[in-house]
């Protein structure tokens, strides 16, 4: 061979030994499973849509189109062809209370049941299949079906006499008791309504002094304290089971894949629950928690119960780093703090004045904020009334003030009622808005209670919520389950877009008459109740670099809809239904 061609054989050797490792390092390694021909809504920061996802070791290796997904194709991929479906990332529940769901294995429930009647059959049911109980236990009555002074004692004894019996409204901010649940907590018409709490009284046994009125059965905000010695506790077992419940037969069917739990306390059976799964690595949906605080505890003592308890809980899918706190309670218990007062204050209380109390007082809500914010927990408050919302800013505001500013994201939740001025506060204090959009309706509630207790013209500006976004406010949506059942967020979606929900409108005009709307100028965009479900809900938790879009690097968490929600009439959205949900990787519901 001449030199001139052995020069040439030299070269193409180092180029082919140059060339070859090149090509093997551009072919990827293959991923576990590949979605192809896909609608996908990334949720990232512009809104992308791609056609194709890939997914390896439970992180999203691959966004892009269908030819570039190709590549990550190997002989143990699973391929998932979408034909054209919407995917999303899975949803995040800000607020829910994920671990009530215990009380739907364990204990009587009386969720959309209509009458008193039917209340005292399903508790009797319960009872009488459950004679070993120290203690009867349930929930989900309607303050609807009894307004007012709310159910009686008297019709829950039909039910069970024998033993303590203690039902939770639906709200979660009363409960129906029975007459040995009153005998046995020794409440009379001579015990005085706690701080920030209302017994109830039957009519005509009213006076202004001590006895102060015969207990009708009805106890509400911190007044429920006064029997809670009665109820046991759920063992953590049980709370396993109804954590696995919440996971397999709530959140997988609807896409829900993390969730904020608002009202756990320090060493309780609920948190260690949580702890157990996931160490073991069984839990599925990515949890973060809030310990309550209430006015009544020692705050340092108390803190550091709460930074003990935080400490414990440093896996990726359950903490608890934030405070639950309750500025004050629902407007259907006469117990939301308003600005101006009940338009059935006089009737209801016997003072045209009344206009609900705080839980927490000014000062005390402003140390308390500052101090919680200094052990690094994040504030999360219940706020119904425009005065109470007023109330949790102000002391946001002074916490900030007194600790300097941070990236620290507090939220207040439910918010039905803010005072037009608060909207900008949000934004300028780094305050998330925490609505529920289920709630954005002329139902029952709006009829029975919210028009005669609050007046007309202010039952008809209640849940803002583009007001929010208007503001440039971080909006993350919440279902507050189990007040809301099914917690289904695509329900959540097309209400606020349309401020109506079909099945439960009944004595107005159809949508889009704005006759039938609840605040129809507080309507948003599908965009825009999306990212409220998704990124934002992660962003409100500090897990925006983990979840809530669909981008390279991130968990893959996501779902698959038969419906593509932007082609579509947004009434069409309340039929949409999720067909695949995975979390982190695994499949954990399929009826593709």
């Amino acid at each position: 061979m001449s030199s001139r061609h052995s020069l040439l054989a030299l070269l193409f050797v180092l180029a082919a030994a140059l060339v070859l490792p090149a090509a093997a390092a551009a072919r990827p390694k293959p991923a576990d499973t590949v979605f192809t021909g896909g609608y996908v809504y990334t949720v990232d920061s512009a809104s992308h849509v791609a056609k194709a996802v890939a997914v390896r070791g439970g992180v999203i290796v691959y966004v892009g189109n269908d030819a570039g997904a190709h590549a990550y194709i190997g002989k143990q991929t699973k391929v998932v062809k979408l034909h054209g479906k919407m995917m999303l990332p899975g949803f995040i529940d800000a607020h829910a209370h994920a671990s009530f769901q215990v009380q739907t294995l364990y204990s009587a429930m009386l969720y959309g049941l209509k009458t008193v009647d039917e209340y005292v059959a399903a508790v009797k049911e319960f009872a009488d299949g459950h004679k070993d109980l120290p203690a009867v236990q349930g929930q989900g009555w309607s303050n609807t079906v009894v307004p007012g002074i709310g159910p009686l004692a008297t019709d829950l004894d039909k039910a069970v006499s024998d033993r303590p019996a203690s039902i939770m409204s639906e709200d979660g901010h009363s409960y129906w008791v029975n007459s040995k649940a009153l005998e046995q907590a020794g409440i009379t018409g001579k015990t005085p309504d706690p701080e920030d709490g209302v017994i109830e009284r039957l009519p005509g046994t009213l006076q202004t002094d001590p006895p102060y009125g015969t207990p009708s059965g009805t106890l509400r905000e911190t007044a429920t304290a006064l029997v809670n010695d009665l109820l046991p506790d759920f063992t953590v077992e049980q709370y396993k089971d109804g954590i696995r419940s919440y996971e397999a037969d709530v959140a997988a069917p609807l896409g829900i894949t993390g969730v904020f739990d608002p009202l756990l306390h320090p060493g309780s059976n609920a948190v260690q629950a949580y702890q157990d799964l996931a160490a073991a690595g069984q839990l599925d949906v990515r949890v973060r928690g809030a310990l309550e605080i209430t006015p009544m505890a020692e705050l340092d003592e108390w803190t550091a119960a709460a930074q003990a308890e935080r400490a414990k809980h440093t896996t990726p899918m359950f903490q608890t780093n934030a405070v639950k706190v309750f500025a004050d309670g629902v407007v259907e218990g006469h117990t939301a703090y308003l600005d101006e007062p009940y338009a059935d204050a006089l009737a209801y209380k016997g003072d045209a004045g009344y206009r609900g109390a705080p839980i927490w007082q000014p000062q005390a809500m402003d140390e308390a904020f500052a101090a919680l914010d200094k052990a690094g927990f994040q504030i999360h408050t219940h706020a119904i009334g425009d005065a109470a919302c007023t109330e949790v800013l102000d002391a946001l505001a002074y916490a900030r003030e007194k600790n300097g500013s941070y990236d620290w994201r507090p939220g207040i939740t439910h918010i039905q009622l803010v005072d037009p001025h608060d909207f900008a506060r949000f934004r300028t204090l780094g305050v998330t808005a925490v609505p529920d959009p289920y709630w954005f309706i002329k139902d029952d509630y709006y009829t029975y209670l919210q028009v005669p207790y609050l007046g007309q013209p202010r039952a008809d500006d209640e849940y803002p919520m583009k007001s929010f976004f208007d503001a440039r406010a971080l909006v993350a949506s919440a279902s507050d389950y189990p007040v809301t059942i099914p917690p289904n967020p695509l329900a959540g979606i097309a209400v606020g877009v349309t401020r109506w929900a079909p099945e439960y409108v009944y004595e107005y005009p159809a949508w889009p008459n704005p006759e039938g709307m609840l605040w129809p100028q507080q309507r948003v965009t599908v965009a825009q109740m999306i990212r409220s479900f998704t990124y934002n809900g992660a962003k409100a938790n500090f897990l925006e670099k983990v979840t809530g879009s669909l981008e390279v690097g991130k968990s893959a968490d996501l779902i698959v809809l038969d419906t593509n929600l932007f082609k579509v009439k947004p009434t069409t959205i309340f039929d949409a239904k999720v067909l695949y949900t995975m979390g982190r990787g695994k499949v954990l519901y399929n009826q593709l």
